[in-house]
């Protein structure tokens, strides 16, 4: 099975993700960590070129689970996917997430990405001005099987 799950930073795709690999035994896959080669040092961008040869091998897997907010590339993921799972959360309710994720990085000293509100804050207005209006246009003609998730 192929799972592609998409939506605003904050609005639980990693958790879904994470929930729908323990019920299939599905490994999940982050567009995150493609776009990011991680390090203690700090997160280094990757290259289109490496991003690209990163996502094709994970297209070239029988099963799979993506998760995340990027759409401009890897367009290929939604073709490819049997189930497309789209976190269409009201502003509120993300706004909720986004400020729960931090004050509770806060006390736990999670990941160091979290800290940075702001930037989490200016991206959610970005999802709600422009990038929702684009993601509606890329999933029509996938619609068959996309799942809008309000909660």
């Amino acid at each position: 099975m192929k799972i592609r799950i998409i939506g605003p930073v904050g609005s639980g795709k990693t958790l879904l993700a994470s929930q729908l690999s323990l019920k299939y035994h599905i490994p999940v896959i982050s567009l995150d960590d493609l776009n990011w080669s991680r390090s203690s040092h700090g997160d280094i961008h990757r290259t289109p070129e490496e991003r690209t040869a990163l996502l094709n091998q994970v297209l070239n897997r029988k099963d799979w689970i993506i998760e995340g907010v990027q759409y401009r590339y890897g367009r290929e993921s939604f073709a490819d996917a049997d189930v497309i799972y789209f976190k269409d959360v009201s502003h509120f309710r993300n706004m909720y997430y986004l400020l729960k994720r931090y004050f509770k990085n806060q006390f736990v000293k999670g990941p160091s990405q979290y800290n940075h509100l702001k930037i989490f804050l200016k991206w959610e207005q970005s999802f709600r001005n422009k990038e929702r209006a684009e993601i509606v246009v890329l999933l029509k003609p996938y619609i068959d099987k996309v799942v809008v998730l309000k909660k």
